[in-house]
């Protein structure tokens, strides 16, 4: 399993740079980023960096020069088709740049068979720096693929984008009203999700079986969820060591807000301080008290305890356990209610394209988006993987209504989820929240103490 995750790795880097080099991004001479910067940008092994290298010096692409780095071929010749060309920018890494586009692009081409799709992959790290770059070069993109993450960031960025509520006037009305509100800017659409997902509990229903612990239910509560997490928390092996936790669980801030908004706590308003301090003691519960979690570490996205069924419990979204397709998991991951407090809220993610006004060719553009959005696209996306479509009936033919429920994507629930830049309109405060919170993971400073230094970054 994992010689298989290397390869689909090293491969994915190897698509992404000839895609750079053929469509004249990189150009003959120009020098690539050095292995650090990729292995940094494209969060991969060296091992695995190198692997994709190697593939691009025997199809010719590139030249090593020793002590100095990595070149573009000089003597590079890319021939000139007069076909025509669409082409789509991508954040990179995003599962569903890897698992669904490709399906929509052969959707596509099925109806435009003389059009070249061309889809180049920036790491999501500098994407806008990147974008501006390949403008400043010629080479404007038709379609840009983010995450609701990068429409937040390229509002200081001078880039300008097509108002897609004429083009997709059928497309948008089937969609969740909440995810179109989500990419208003005044009156205008800027950007059309493609799918989305709350911030959910899944859980092994291996382990819980195996273990006889009954599996969630819609109603169930907080000491439900404890008393679960701790017949889950295992010594497996029996060297004194425990190996199997009932939960994995992650700092970043993409995660454990969840916790805080199911309980109430508005990170940007002045609220009383009692619900982050109970938000925080339970966490530290988990971790220390009741030691029923493992703190993952890494990135974000990393959940190797729950993929590896160390783990019986993780908070995900559906955009990551599609890229546990790749894992070759031993189990089918179940969605259960999340029982953290008395509100049912939670965080929201989205992926979406957006048409910039430099757009080479609009229609062509359009089309791709109205195919992307396509109901019968939606559902087979959504048959096939684990992502959630956009379209509201969609969603309400595949799922049962407790696991929707569990989604918090039904009725009004879906309107008390919030996208991370609502829940932190200011980016810089978040970034010192999470540096100010190493003490309290390590579980040496107090849930009263960080929640006091929280507050007052709020206020400030």
């Amino acid at each position: 399993m994992m010689r298989r995750e290397i390869k689909f790795r090293y491969s994915q880097l190897a698509t992404i740079l000839r895609e750079q080099i053929l469509s004249g991004y990189l150009k003959p001479g120009q020098y690539l980023l050095s292995e650090n910067e990729l292995c940094k940008h494209y969060q991969l092994s060296r091992t695995s960096v190198r692997k994709s290298l190697d593939e691009l010096l025997k199809e010719n692409l590139i030249v090593k020069k020793p002590g100095q780095g990595t070149i573009v071929s000089p003597d590079l010749v890319i021939p000139v088709k007069q076909r025509k060309t669409l082409r789509i920018v991508a954040i990179s890494p995003s599962h569903f740049a890897d698992n669904a586009i490709p399906f929509i692009i052969d959707r596509f081409q099925e109806d435009h068979p003389n059009v070249d799709v061309k889809l180049l992959s920036f790491p999501s790290h500098d994407f806008w720096s990147s974008i501006r770059t390949s403008s400043e070069m010629g080479l404007n993109p038709d379609l840009i693929f983010v995450t609701d993450r990068q429409v937040m960031e390229m509002e200081d960025q001078a880039v300008t984008f097509v108002d897609l509520r004429n083009p997709l006037k059928e497309c948008l009305p089937a969609m969740y009203p909440r995810m179109v509100s989500a990419f208003r800017r005044e009156d205008a659409v800027i950007a059309v999700p493609v799918t989305f997902s709350t911030v959910y509990l899944a859980y092994n229903p291996n382990l819980f079986d195996t273990y006889c612990v009954p599996r969630p239910d819609p109603n169930w509560t907080q000491k439900d969820f404890i008393r679960a997490a701790q017949k889950l928390t295992v010594d497996t092996d029996g060297d004194g060591i425990v190996d199997q936790y009932g939960m994995s669980l992650h700092s970043s801030s993409s995660r454990w807000p969840v916790f805080a908004l199911q309980n109430g706590v508005h990170f940007n308003r002045s609220a009383h301080k009692e619900p982050l301090v109970k938000t925080l003691n339970f966490i530290h519960d988990l971790l220390y008290r009741f030691r029923i979690a493992t703190l993952s570490s890494k990135y974000p996205s990393s959940s190797e305890a729950f993929i590896h069924e160390k783990a019986g419990m993780v908070l995900t979204t559906s955009i990551e356990l599609a890229g546990w397709k790749n894992e070759n998991l031993g189990f089918e991951p179940q969605v259960a209610a999340l029982p953290f407090g008395e509100q049912k809220a939670t965080l929201l993610l989205a992926n979406a394209f957006m048409v910039p006004t430099t757009c080479n060719d609009l229609e062509l553009a359009t089309q791709f988006l109205q195919i992307a959005c396509d109901l019968d696209v939606q559902e087979t996306i959504s048959r096939t993987s684990p992502f959630l479509s956009v379209l509201t009936s969609v969603n309400e033919k595949l799922w049962d209504k407790d696991t929707l429920e569990s989604l918090n994507i039904v009725h009004d629930s879906i309107e008390n989820s919030y996208f991370q830049h609502e829940v932190f309109t200011d980016w810089t405060i978040l970034e010192e929240m999470e540096a100010e919170m190493g003490l309290y993971w390590a579980g040496l400073e107090s849930a009263s103490s960080i929640a006091a230094k929280l507050q007052n970054k709020m206020i400030t």
